[in-house]
């Protein structure tokens, strides 16, 4: 196979301001302790993170040719991501977000969408790729309006009879499509990795264990549900298990489910257990708030292995 992944969904150019109060607002202006412009956007993030773990990996994803759509294609180029797929035509200008980052390591975003036609769909994505992939992961849901109106489900059932392994990840709502808007995609997709926020708004229930069967039963073939701080939790129709996180100091958050993900997605095609590669997303995306930036922290497989010797695991009651 030519690529181990395939990414699809948002990508745009981070401005990251670290230590910023909530009042900043209120003022007329506020000193940032540091600063960090980089690509950003769920499927970029994963595409770096995975690629710097030894993963071939290609990405679809919209950018315009203007001078932040070249930047953000130059530097996943850089960072060793296979551009051929990219979609570059129809964006005037390309979308731009401010990530503030609070004194404590949360982080808010302030999204500048571009113009122009900025949607990722199926008459824009080269089907031929799903040939030469082993997974394709979509990093976006709800939030490409129109994937989310069934073309992530057409994408996963085409993944799913060449035997392509499918992975997908949540946004918050963008679009306003309602809790049932993504229900398509479900019966095509092998391992779902929400956070417990957007499981929440999807399904309803506050429970773990009645979460992940509100997926199950209606497809999904692993639930992996992050829980931030408190690791993730992962169930299908033999296995249930907690994974327990490594805590750090967070210096900044963003992209830390991302990284979480593309660590995950890294372990399954590696061939570790479900357990282990939970165990790997967890250390991978501690790892990833101990620096500023979405994808900055994570540099190798061995680094995250190293970490994962001699970082100590919290051992929570559940």
């Amino acid at each position: 196979m030519q690529y181990d992944v395939v990414c699809v969904g948002f990508v745009n150019q981070d401005i990251v301001l670290k230590g910023i109060d909530k009042g900043a607002l209120e003022r007329d202006s506020t000193h940032a302790e540091s600063t960090l412009t980089a690509v950003g956007g769920d499927a970029a993030n994963q595409a770096v993170v995975l690629s710097k773990l030894g993963n071939r990996v290609a990405l679809i994803a919209n950018m315009g040719k203007d001078p932040i759509g070249e930047q953000i294609f130059r530097s996943l180029e850089q960072d060793g991501v296979d551009m051929r797929y990219a979609i570059r035509d129809g964006i005037l200008r390309s979308n731009l977000s401010v990530a503030v980052i609070k004194p404590d390591g949360e982080r808010s975003f302030l999204f500048g969408k571009g113009e122009g036609d900025l949607d990722v769909s199926m008459n824009t994505i080269d089907l031929s790729v799903l040939d030469h992939t082993r997974a394709v992961s979509l990093g976006s849901l709800y939030l490409l309006k129109e994937m989310d109106q069934g073309g992530a489900a057409s994408l996963f059932r085409l993944a799913r009879e060449k035997k392509v392994l499918t992975f997908a990840d949540m946004t918050a709502d963008a679009y306003g499509i309602g809790p049932e808007g993504i229900a398509s995609v479900y019966p095509y997709t092998d391992y779902l990795m929400p956070s417990y926020e957007e499981a929440l708004y999807t399904c309803g229930k506050e429970d773990v264990d009645d979460i992940a069967d509100y997926f199950l039963a209606r497809g999904v073939k692993n639930v992996v549900l992050k829980l931030g701080s408190d690791g993730c939790f992962v169930k299908n129709s033999v296995d249930r298990f907690y994974m327990d996180p490594y805590p750090v100091r967070a210096v900044d958050t963003t992209g830390c489910g991302d990284n979480f993900c593309g660590g995950f997605i890294c372990g399954i095609l590696s061939g570790m257990s479900l357990q282990d590669s939970a165990r790997f997303a967890c250390a991978a995306g501690a790892i990833n708030a101990c620096c500023l930036g979405a994808h900055e922290a994570v540099k190798s497989r061995e680094q995250v292995t190293e970490f994962m010797k001699t970082a100590p695991q919290s051992r929570l009651n559940r």
